[in-house]
């Protein structure tokens, strides 16, 4: 049976082109770059945006250096930190070494501070890293084992190992949250007193996540 048929007018609400009219989208900024193996006192982020320095989207969506553009405003409801070590969490071979992937995520997590400076002030100041968990994370379902490899030699073994960890926890929710206006600079930067190095002796890579929401104009 057919559906009611709306008029043109009630379509109106799903329409993309309403000129002078503001919509709100669930967007996040983020902004990821090299953890140096040896440490750093700090790291600044949404400086560097798209095409300048070799960013790509991969790294950062920020169109601007630390600033919206018109008529961009977003709404920060909370903040993450993302952290990959430079090392994988699984080894294997017949002579396996162990990773530090769990230990570069600790040293991490349990080092540092984060400050959000917007304008001329501080609106925020926290510390360790580790209390800005991100919403997503990569689950792992493994064990130690050792098998057979008769194609190699008719008694060699495998041993595989796996290390890993990740920032967990309740997201660090802002409250009240912070309205980011168009060209009004701002800046995230991670800071120690001390450089941190990395267990591992292998770079990392470690990103800020603003997630809220996104208002611009209809099209």
């Amino acid at each position: 049976m057919a559906g009611k048929i709306r008029s043109l007018q009630d379509l109106q609400q799903f329409d993309v082109n309403r000129r002078g009219q503001y919509e709100g989208v669930r967007q996040s900024y983020y902004d990821i770059q090299t953890y140096a193996n040896a440490g750093q006192t700090k790291l600044s982020f949404f400086q560097v945006p798209i095409g300048q320095s070799s960013k790509t989207i991969a790294d950062t969506n920020m169109r601007n250096a630390g600033m919206l553009p018109q008529p961009i405003n977003f709404l920060v409801e909370s903040i993450e930190i993302v952290f990959f070590p430079g090392v994988l969490p699984t080894t294997k071979g017949v002579a396996v070494a162990e990773t530090e992937f769990s230990n570069d995520v600790y040293t991490v997590a349990k080092s540092g501070s984060l400050k959000f400076y917007i304008g001329s002030k501080t609106y925020l100041e926290e510390a360790p890293l580790g209390r800005f968990p991100p919403k997503t994370r990569l689950t792992m379902d493994s064990a130690h084992a050792i098998s057979e490899l008769q194609a190699v030699a008719a008694d060699s073994e495998l041993q595989v190992s796996t290390d890993y960890a990740s920032f967990i926890g309740r997201p660090y929710a802002l409250d009240p949250e912070i309205l980011l206006v168009p060209n009004q600079n701002f800046e995230i930067s991670l800071e120690w007193p001390a450089v941190v190095a990395l267990p591992s002796g292998v770079d990392g890579r470690i990103g800020v996540i603003m997630d809220g929401i996104q208002y611009r104009q209809s099209q």
